[in-house]
């Protein structure tokens, strides 16, 4: 049990400069100090700074201390004070105790004691509960455990609240414990417990429940505060980081949690705790703990499930492969050979290649496993050949077998399936080309030749100087046959293919070997079936050059492979040699024309290379010498075809154009020919043989093939004559177009405007304006799919009319009697306005300005003429005065009017809008209005320097 010694106490301080302030002399004896006026500290603090040099004092002993305080204990008249200074000088006799016990001196605590008791009179005195805590302090040095006992309740009990009753719990607790009152000892660790981190007695109090519970068999309880234990050592530290004393609490922790393990379910136990505290990073701590217990208990099988238990709950712990070897490691050295095999495949699987637990985790943590993994996969491998091998030979063994072939096909399987994890996973091991010809000759007994084919085709690639890599190429071409001989249709070509990669293969690698020049012949021959050229070239040609003596059958089929791959590779000259050659041997007549039609393609493609080398005039050559060798031939109307697409790519129109023309004399209705007129006609625009390409648009817009190109001609027709400047097809042709076509309406609207404009050219004013009309009429025809477009072409026809309202209304004079011309000019007035207001409802900006200014100027021409209109006769001076003015009166609400509408344009420009119309309302303002809109600018001038 532990006791009071080494425990960090608060202690009060008081900070004495020397005996002299308490107002003693040396030899004077203490008496108790009375106020008897203000103190030294008043009088003081009404003096002025004086600036004194320090001067160091020295640091009083603790004898001078206790002297001091001893003179003035009693004799102070504040209670408090006293019983403060009687505390401290208790404190200091607790400080000299501790050295005397050290000296082995008798009662080496008594004077403290003594005052201590004698403070504790007044137990309503502050610091009363640091006082019972001193107390119990000392009894417990001391030895005194009774004495001890009864201060430390009474510190419980009287000062719950206190700072000093943790440890007064601890310390009682420790005293029941040592009792056997365990369910008392247990309340207080409890409460110490609950604490946590804010007492240091936390792990030692955690610990003490764990054993009061397990001394009261709750080994649940108790294993529980034992891990708080181990959590509270292990958190943020691995073992190796302990101190000694916490290694030593920990083995002592574990020692009794395997204990009540033991009392419990074992590793399952074990197992739920670390699920109830979410696996914690030291639970494989506690659970090699456990394991070990076992096993130095020589439990071996309680070591295993211990282990497996851990496994089981966390497969993808880095440390779980440890935990696997462990098994078995013990099942080893327990004598169980057999379990020792199930456990060592159980780890290939678990942790192997193709487990999760492999692909969970980095090479780092591979790497701590990997020596183990190379053995037990290296044993477990040759241990499954070896089966299957003894089953072949015994035949007592198969015939205990209800399905022998399948049982030994197993049996291979399964030692495949060992070599090829073990090629997987260790890819350079220096054995990795023996184990990759054994899981080949396994997958073979096993009748699994894709996969034996596979095997033996990587010892060839990846270890070709291996002694057994000739047999192994051998080996893969034998097991692809009879892959080429058990196929389905749909497959046959694959393996065919595969087989024919391994020949070429076997014979590049192994050109040593009898058996290389049967392989290579029987390749080109498949591959040239199959239509693989290149290759076939290549082997071809390695053929007759590695024997030049072949038979001519054989040679003709080099030829034919020879020439098939250089027309492919488009080595089209070195094809028509070869197609030339061939027909020297061609045994009849079939045969020729076969190899003949094959000349024309490759004369044929050499037109198409030189186009695409650039070469213009060999490409136009060769596509027209396809005639020359077989002029009925297709290829030879599409290489003339061909030639006119060449010339015209290198912008050599003109005689592409030519061409084409020629063309079309010499295949009259050949299908290439199809488009041709339209084509000759881009042509000759192209070359700006406007009249020809014009010719060929009329031709195409009376018989072409769809209504669109017909229509699309016709206008593109129009539009050429427009360019020529021959104005009269340009109407026949535009006006053809309004009238045939309505749709689309945007383009029939541009060939009216056109009709517009060209009869402007010509004068013919009626004429344009049915072509304005027209424009008008087909915008309003539009209605929701009027365009911006349609829209301002109708406004500027729109503008056209009211211009000519706004000259009929010039045209009337006003004369006397004023008030019958009056109303032939207002009439001539409300016809232009409605002209103009029209006009403006397009809201098309330009016209908007336009119509406005226009407006106004019709009411200022209103008013201007009737001030100007001619005076009745015979009037004296007076009358025509006020003849004079009725005038001015009839013309002022015009002129206001115009003010009004000028105002109009004034403001859009105030919104960004100030065109030629806009400007010229602003000059009528300041005619009309010079007071206001006709101002001189009036010029500011400052001052650039600071006063």
């Amino acid at each position: 049990m532990g006791c009071l010694r080494g425990c960090a106490v608060a202690l009060i301080v008081f900070s004495l400069s020397g005996c002299n302030m308490l107002g003693l002399g040396d030899d004077e004896a203490p008496r108790k100090i009375k106020s008897k006026g203000p103190t030294l500290g008043q009088k003081l603090t009404r003096l002025p700074d004086l600036e004194l040099e320090q001067v160091a004092q020295r640091k009083p002993t603790r004898a001078e201390v206790m002297a001091a305080y001893n003179r003035v204990y009693g004799l102070l008249a504040d209670g408090a004070q006293n019983h403060a200074i009687g505390k401290r000088l208790a404190d200091l006799h607790m400080d000299v105790g501790q050295d005397k016990d050290i000296e082995g001196a008798d009662e080496p605590y008594g004077d403290a004691v003594a005052l201590y008791e004698k403070l504790l009179v007044d137990n309503t005195a502050e610091g009363t509960d640091a006082i019972l805590y001193q107390l119990a302090r000392a009894h417990d040095l001391s030895g005194r455990v009774e004495r001890m006992r009864v201060y430390l309740d009474r510190l419980i009990d009287e000062f719950p609240d206190s700072d000093y009753v943790p440890e007064a719990r601890f310390r009682r607790a420790e005293l029941r414990f040592s009792a056997e009152d365990y369910r008392a000892a247990a309340d207080d660790y409890q409460y110490v417990v609950q604490l946590g981190g804010a007492t240091p007695y936390y792990r030692n109090a955690s610990y003490m429940l764990g054993w009061a519970e397990f001394k009261r068999m709750r080994f649940d309880e108790g294993l529980t505060q034992f891990f708080n234990v181990v959590d509270d050592l292990l958190e943020e530290r691995a073992v190796v980081d302990l101190s000694n004393t916490e290694g030593e609490l920990l083995k002592d922790t574990f020692r009794v949690v395997n204990l009540a393990i033991s009392y419990l379910d074992g590793p399952i136990t074990l197992a739920d705790e670390m699920r109830r505290r979410d696996k914690p990073a030291w639970q494989y701590v506690a659970y090699k703990s456990l394991a070990d217990d076992f096993f130095e208990r020589e439990r071996y099988l309680d070591n295993v499930a211990t282990w497996q238990t851990f496994i089981e709950h966390n497969p993808l712990d880095a440390r779980a492969p440890a935990a696997h070897k462990g098994m078995i490691v013990t099942l080893k050295g327990a004598g169980f050979p057999s379990d020792v095999l199930d456990k060592k495949t159980q780890f290939i699987r678990r942790y192997g290649v193709y487990s999760e637990f492999w692909t969970h985790h980095d090479d780092a943590v591979r790497g701590s496993y990997l020596s183990d993994l190379h053995e037990y996969l290296s044993e477990v491998a040759k241990l499954a050949h070896a089966s299957a091998q003894l089953f072949d030979a015994d035949k007592k063994a198969q015939r205990r077998q209800r399905d022998p072939q399948a049982h030994r096909t197993q049996l291979y399987l399964t030692a495949a399936e060992w070599y090829e994890e073990m090629t997987v996973t260790f890819p350079a091991d220096p054995r990795t080309a023996e184990y990759l010809f054994l899981l080949g000759e396994t997958f073979t007994e096993a009748q699994e030749h894709g996969k034996a084919v596979a095997a033996y085709q990587r010892v060839v690639r990846d270890f070709v100087d291996y002694v057994q890599a000739p047999e192994a190429g051998y080996a893969a071409i034998l097991g692809l046959d009879h892959l080429v001989g058990s196929a389905s249709p749909g497959e046959l070509e694959l393996w065919q293919r595969l087989k024919i990669d391994a020949q070429i293969e076997f014979a590049l690698l192994f050109s040593g070997d009898p058996r290389a020049p049967a392989v290579q012949t029987d390749a080109a021959d498949t591959l040239f079936s199959l239509g693989h050229m290149d290759e076939a070239l290549d082997l071809a040609e390695n053929l007759l050059a590695e024997w030049p003596d072949v038979a001519a059958p054989l040679r003709k089929t080099a030829l034919s492979i020879i020439g098939h791959a250089r027309f492919e590779r488009g080595e089209y000259v070195a094809a028509e040699t070869a197609y030339v050659q061939l027909l020297d041997l061609a045994a009849d007549r079939g045969e020729r024309d076969q190899v003949n039609e094959r000349l024309l393609a490759t004369v044929y493609k050499q037109g198409e290379q030189a186009d695409a080398d650039g070469d213009v005039e060999l490409a136009v050559s060769n596509f027209l010498r396809l005639a020359s060798i077989a002029p009925a031939s297709q290829l030879a109307a599409q290489g003339h075809f061909d030639a006119v697409a060449v010339l015209e790519s290198a912008k050599a129109t003109a005689r592409a154009a030519e061409l084409l023309q020629q063309f079309r004399v010499t295949y009259p209705g050949h299908k290439l020919g199809r488009d041709i007129d339209l084509r000759l006609a881009a042509m000759y625009e192209e070359t700006e043989n406007y009249a020809a390409a014009a010719v060929e648009y009329v031709s195409l817009s009376q018989g072409g093939q769809s209504e669109d190109v017909r229509r699309q001609s016709l206008y593109r027709a129009a539009e050429l004559y427009l360019e020529m400047q021959d104005t009269q097809n340009a109407i026949a042709y535009f006006r053809d177009y309004a009238h045939t076509y309505k749709q689309p309406a945007d383009l029939r609207l541009e060939a009216m405007h056109h009709m517009d404009e060209l009869y402007q050219l010509t004068g013919e004013l009626d004429k344009r304006a049915f072509w304005l009309r027209q424009k008008i009429k087909l915008h309003k025809d539009l209605g929701g799919a009027a365009t911006d477009r349609s829209r301002y072409l109708a406004a500027s026809a729109q503008f056209f009319f009211a211009g000519e309202a706004q000259r009929g209304f010039a045209a009337v004079t006003l004369k006397h009697p004023l008030q019958r011309s009056l109303k032939k000019k207002q009439k001539a007035l409300k016809q232009a306005l409605r002209a103009f207001e029209a006009t403006a409802k397009y809201e098309v900006e330009e016209f908007t300005t336009a119509s406005t200014f226009e407006i106004a100027n019709l009411y200022v021409v209103l008013a201007q003429d009737i001030m100007a209109s001619s005076r009745p006769k015979n009037l004296n001076e007076l009358e025509l005065e006020q003849y004079e003015i009725l005038l001015e009166e009839q013309a002022f609400p015009f002129e206001e009017q115009a003010i009004s509408l000028h105002q109009i344009n004034m403001q859009r420009a105030w919104e960004g809008v100030y065109d030629d119309w806009v400007q010229r309302s602003f000059t009528e303002l300041a005619r009309l209005m010079p007071g206001r809109f006709n101002k001189p600018e009036l010029e500011v001038q400052y001052a650039s320097a600071i006063h």
